[in-house]
């Protein structure tokens, strides 16, 4: 594939690291398309249906432009249907990934006491992404497991491998070690730091059945990450 060539744009032409980051990711739905792609790499129509509201002319604009910026790659998935273009973060991507958790589980602290997720779109993988991304510094090396969210009407796996942590939409298809079920408020508290898993159990807001040591290994590391400040 040929080098993307940028697209004129507005910038705030001031000689500052915040000012140049913004001129890449200050436009409406950029940052939600690396939330997107933090989890792994996605098909067009993949980014098209979690992205309710885009429209297709505007995502394929702010897909030309992150490629552009050397933000997101593309590259032919041949393990999908028809070898199918996949897209996904460049290195510079998955560092501005990081980047953003710590703005993600800020506007769940301050900014979302009047959200009201039955009006708004939600998945599961979204809150997941940032615990994951959270959690991997303590992640036990020697810890396998999967759990199972159930996170209001949606589900996604949070996967735990040799200190590896990721996050899969949809339930797994096999038993999962551990699931978990809770309210998206009650993760997004969670995530914002307003409130730890021990007391999310012991309020009933947060049920962990399955594998003790798997879900007692899960709450420990949760609560040295999430702990309220």
């Amino acid at each position: 594939m040929g080098t993307m060539q940028a697209m004129p744009r507005k910038t705030y032409g001031q000689f500052c690291g915040l000012a140049h980051a913004l001129d890449v990711v200050g436009e409406r739905w950029t940052l939600l398309i690396v939330r997107e792609l933090a989890s792994g790499p996605k098909r067009y129509s993949e980014l098209a249906d979690a992205l309710t509201g885009i429209g297709t002319s505007l995502l394929a604009t702010r897909m030309r432009q992150l490629e552009a910026d050397g933000v997101v790659t593309r590259r032919l998935a041949l393990d999908q249907p028809g070898s199918a273009v996949v897209y996904e973060l460049s290195p510079a991507g998955r560092e501005l990934a990081a980047a953003v958790v710590p703005l993600a589980m800020w506007g769940a602290r301050h900014q979302m006491d009047d959200a009201d997720v039955g009006n708004e779109s939600f998945r599961a993988e979204w809150l997941l992404s940032f615990l994951a991304a959270d959690l991997r510094r303590d992640a036990p090396k020697d810890l396998e497991a999967v759990y199972e969210f159930h996170i209001d009407d949606s589900v996604a796996c949070l996967r735990v491998s040799g200190g590896r942590v990721w996050v899969t939409p949809g339930p797994n298809n096999q038993p999962s070690d551990v699931t978990v079920r809770a309210s998206a408020k009650t993760v997004a508290a969670m995530v914002g730091r307003t409130l730890t898993a021990r007391e999310a159990i012991t309020q009933g807001r947060l049920e962990v059945t399955g594998e003790r040591t798997a879900a007692a290994a899960l709450t420990d590391v949760v609560e040295r990450r999430l702990a309220p400040r």
